[in-house]
C-alpha cells in the first residue's frame, strides 16, 4: 500500500466517523461514550491522513523535507479549524470538515484506481 492510498483511506473513514457522529449529535440518539469514541477514533484517522498526505507532496529523495511537512500540515489544518471553531458550533464544523476529506478521499481513490489501470493497459511508458 503506498502513502496515497493510505491516506486516502484512512481520510474516508476517519471523515466518515466525524460525519456520523454528526449526525448522531444532531438525532440526540448517541450516547457521550459513542460520540467521544467517534470524535478520538476519526480525529486519529484524520490526523494519519493529514501526515500523510503532508508527506506526499514532498518528493520521496527528500526525507527530512517529508517528515517536516507530514508534521507541518495536520498543525495547519488543525489551527485553521480552532480559527473557525469560536464562529460556530464545534460539532457541525467537524462534521463538515469529515464530510469535505471523505469526498476528496473518494475522488482520490477513484482517481488513483483509473491512473493505475491506464498504466497496467500500455506495454510500456511510450506505447500507445
Amino acid at each position: 500500500m503506498d502513502l496515497h492510498t493510505l491516506a486516502r483511506g484512512s481520510g474516508l473513514v476517519g471523515g466518515l466517523c466525524w460525519l456520523a457522529r454528526l449526525v448522531l449529535d444532531l438525532n440526540g440518539s448517541g450516547t457521550p461514550g459513542a460520540l467521544d469514541a467517534l470524535h478520538w477514533a476519526g480525529l486519529a484517522l484524520l490526523a494519519l491522513a493529514l501526515v500523510a498526505s503532508g508527506a506526499g507532496l514532498v518528493s520521496s529523495s527528500a526525507t527530512w523535507l517529508r517528515a517536516i511537512v507530514g508534521v507541518a500540515f495536520p498543525l495547519l489544518v488543525w489551527s485553521v479549524l480552532e480559527v473557525i471553531h469560536p464562529a460556530g458550533d464545534p460539532e457541525t464544523i467537524d462534521g463538515v470538515f469529515g464530510l469535505v476529506m471523505a469526498l476528496l478521499s473518494v475522488a482520490g481513490l477513484m482517481r488513483g484506481r483509473s491512473r493505475s489501470e491506464q498504466r497496467s493497459r500500455s506495454a510500456g511508458a511510450h506505447a500507445r
